[in-house]
Order: C-alpha cells, then structure tokens, then sequence
C-alpha cells in the first residue's frame, strides 16, 4: 500500500460502478487463517474489526463466526461467478454474485462469515440461510464494529444480489454503519443520499 494513498472506506461497487481503478494499491492486504485452517487475505482494518466482532459474539451469544470469503481479484471472482453458472444456472448466478470487476469483494472491505456448529463450518447459501436465526444475532452488532449488513432483504430490486445475510462490509465508522442500519436503508440508498 502506498503510503500517500489513502483507503476509501465508503467506496460503492455494484453492478453500475466497477472497481476504481488502482483501488488495491490503496489497501493493506494481510494474509489470516480461520479456524478451519483456510487462508484468507483481506484489508487490515476489516480484519481488526472482524476480530474484534467475532469475540463478542463468541463470548456473548455463543456464535463462532468464521471468515468464508473476502478478497477476491477479478480472475478469482470470475471462477466464482462461472461456478455459480455451471452448478446452478445464469439465474442463480446473478441472484448471488457479482459479475467480474463488480464485487465488493475486490476491495477486502466485504466479508462473508459462516458459522461453526459442533465442528463443522456452514458455508452453504443454503446453510446459512437456515441459519438466519443466528445472523439476525449478528447483524445486530454489525454497527458497533463499523460493519453493515451489505445485501438486506427487500432491497434487492436496488442492490441487485438477493438476500445475503452472511455479507457484511466494513465502512470503518461505527456512527455512519449505525445511521444506515438505523434507517433500515441499503448502501445504494446511502449514496443517493450523498448527491
């Protein structure tokens, strides 16, 4: 990372706005393991406070939340996104992942988070979608750690990626991750507001 770069926490990328240019120079990508023992890379200030949210929620309310998914480049995403294709149809494909070039993913800021239950890490969308119940849990904290719930229910007609309860994305202010989430609005909506 360069040093006169700086981060920008608040960056939108979604189906209309393509990852800047450059951005991955402005990141600090650090490698870390989960407790199954996968290598992750991810932004260093998303890592602190995921860390910090995964310990609370482990110590409060019972939940070992693991990292399943960060950073992907864009040859890593396109892989997903053609998986996706090949497993489950173009329809799916589209409901669950960004196209290439698109994903949060590419910034280090977006993290999926799976649960361990008795030893085994739920990583499934179906899976986790089970889980929802524990999420909920989840979600409720996301704020105090500078995090938002990224793909809500009922604004994929905006976000255009259905329901992702397990995708969160660090914005790096608890105050602002809270006044979304406080106004029940996506980060789509949050941007509109900002022109």
């Amino acid at each position: 990372m360069s040093e006169s770069k700086k981060t920008d926490y608040l960056v939108l990328v979604n189906e209309d706005n393509r990852l800047p240019e450059n951005f991955e120079e402005t990141i600090e990508i650090i490698t870390v393991k989960n407790a199954a023992d996968e290598e992750y890379s991810i932004e260093k200030k998303t890592y602190e406070a995921f860390l910090r949210f995964r310990d609370d929620l482990l110590e409060n309310d019972g939940i070992q939340a693991e990292l399943i998914s960060v950073y992907r480049t864009i040859p890593q995403q396109e892989a997903t996104f053609n998986r996706y294709v090949e497993k489950f149809g173009m329809d799916y494909a589209r409901k669950y992942a960004a196209l290439p070039g698109h994903s949060e993913h590419h910034t280090g800021l977006a993290i999926d988070v799976g649960i361990m239950l008795d030893g085994k890490l739920i990583r499934t969308i179906e899976g986790m979608l089970e889980l929802n119940h524990l999420y909920v849990i989840m979600q409720s904290k996301l704020p105090k750690y500078g995090f938002i719930l990224r793909y809500p229910k009922g604004k994929e007609a905006i976000t255009k990626i259905g329901y992702e309860c397990w995708h969160f994305r660090y914005i790096d202010s608890p105050e602002l991750a809270k006044e979304i989430t406080d106004k029940g609005i996506c980060f789509e909506e949050y941007w509109e507001t900002k022109k």
